[in-house]
């Protein structure tokens, strides 16, 4: 499936055909140690290297701990969930999941990213389970 529309956060994620991996979120990997951190940097938060590459990342993670929230917010109706999950490439942050109210999420899970298309046209993401946790 190809999403296209205007992304509610153009900093943080990639749509489909943006870039090679895509969708997914912005990452950089320094061409020196390797270090691959979430967003776009203009320096290695380890060595210091500059001219790091843009990449995209997070298609697979793992999910630590999650809430599910019962305050609608921008773009999500309650309830829902948020969680913190950690990139296959090693980086961390907090992400919404894709995952009906009142499901059990566990730390561990596996999740993938998704595109979420919105109503009034923007396209979100967020993290969907995709097994059992590890």
């Amino acid at each position: 499936m190809t999403v296209a529309g205007v992304k509610t956060n153009p900093a943080l994620f990639f749509l489909e055909g943006e870039i090679d991996g895509a969708p997914g979120l912005k990452g950089s990997r320094c061409p020196v140690c390797g270090q691959t951190v979430l967003l776009q940097m203009t320096a290695c938060p380890r060595c210091g290297a500059r001219d790091l590459a843009t990449v995209c990342i997070g298609q697979k993670a793992t999910l630590g701990q999650s809430s599910e929230v019962f305050h609608s917010a921008d773009g999500f109706e309650a309830p829902y969930f948020i969680g913190q999950i950690e990139t296959d490439e090693g980086a961390r942050t907090f992400a919404p999941i894709a995952a009906a109210p009142g499901t059990v999420l566990e730390p561990g899970m596996r999740l993938a990213f998704k595109l979420l298309p919105r109503a009034d046209g923007r396209v979100g993401f967020a993290y969907e389970p995709i097994g059992e946790a590890t």
